[in-house]
């Protein structure tokens, strides 16, 4: 049975993050205020907790940047193929779908044909584009 508890979402590397942070505050407090000889846990957590945040807002910026991908590739593909074709995106994986946002408006359609029939890694979708449209917009 579903509800709204069953989709809670808990982005563990933020509590890993904040852990670190706080074992950095507490280290640098005690090393201020009682003298403790704990300088060195104080930086490295600090320095964990910074990368561990930079990490996961880079992870972040990809996951959305292929979910607005995703998207955008439903749209273009309902504009320029047949009705119901664009039904066969349902049967790629993210990258895949990702990947085909290279192909031209031309060969969209064959190249999604193709990459539905033989399960075709990214990366191969990717080499089949005969005429390439940039993506200048990802980071």
């Amino acid at each position: 049975m579903q509800s709204a508890n069953a989709h809670a979402h808990h982005p563990v590397s933020t509590y890993v993050a904040t852990a670190f942070w706080l074992v950095a505050a507490l280290a640098f407090a005690g090393t201020l205020l009682r003298g403790w000889a704990a300088r060195d846990l104080a930086f490295g957590g600090l320095l964990l907790a910074v990368f561990v945040t930079i990490s996961t807002g880079r992870t972040y910026t990809v996951k959305l940047q292929d979910r607005i991908i995703m998207l955008e590739m439903k749209v273009r593909c309902a504009e320029v193929l047949p009705p119901g074709a664009d039904a066969k995106l349902a049967r790629l994986r993210p990258k895949q779908i990702v990947a085909l946002r290279f192909a031209s408006d031309d060969e969209l359609g064959a190249l999604l044909d193709r990459a539905v029939a033989e399960d075709l890694s990214p990366r191969a979708i990717k080499q089949a584009v005969s005429i390439w449209r940039p993506d200048y917009n990802r980071t």
